[in-house]
């Protein structure tokens, strides 16, 4: 619990992330990353609440699951800018189907040597920006070019069999739309 988000500094240059022209974008699209574990959530006094049996079982792109996630809108040949901000508790791989992303700055600080990615491991707290261009001819699925959790966190709710049941499907999915 605890409230968290993006706080994004420009640089003078409209259009890029920072001073670089190497990280020039068309489309910006911050994705702050996070899980909630229902009992921590709901401890009348989350104080007293043991952090060792925290399990989270909702994972949330910009505070929402699958299918509530917003997608990110690109024509092909434009460049998005993927700004992770994790907010979870823990190291969170994302991958992009169909499209690589170019890691241009971690943590708010420019790569002297950018680096192209299939899928990113951010860690806790920590932030990464990545600029995917989407590519001319088509995506993978009708949907566009899945944005998911590598770890497979795309269901809702506890998944043991316990009552009450999960809802089905959700996660950290969303999707780049040509």
């Amino acid at each position: 619990m605890g409230l968290y988000g993006a706080l994004i500094v420009r640089p003078s240059t409209p259009g890029q992330a920072y001073e670089s022209g190497t990280t020039a974008y068309n489309v910006e699209a911050p994705l702050v990353l996070s899980a909630i574990d229902p009992a921590f959530n709901n401890a009348a006094d989350p104080g007293t609440y043991n952090m060792y049996s925290y399990r989270a079982t909702y994972w949330l792109i910009n505070g929402k699951a699958y299918p509530d996630t917003t997608g990110i809108t690109a024509a092909a040949g434009q460049k998005v800018l993927l700004r992770y901000l994790n907010a979870g508790y823990d190291n969170t791989t994302m991958m992009l189907l169909g499209m690589h992303e170019h890691v241009v700055a971690k943590d708010a600080w420019p790569l002297s040597n950018a680096y192209d990615a299939n899928a990113e491991t951010i860690p806790a707290g920590a932030t990464e920006d990545a600029i995917a261009t989407v590519p001319a001819g088509g995506a993978p699925s009708s949907n566009g070019f899945p944005l998911f959790n590598r770890q497979l966190h795309l269901t809702n709710g506890d998944q043991t069999g316990q009552s009450p049941s999960p809802s089905a499907g959700g996660g950290m999915l969303t999707f780049i739309h040509p």
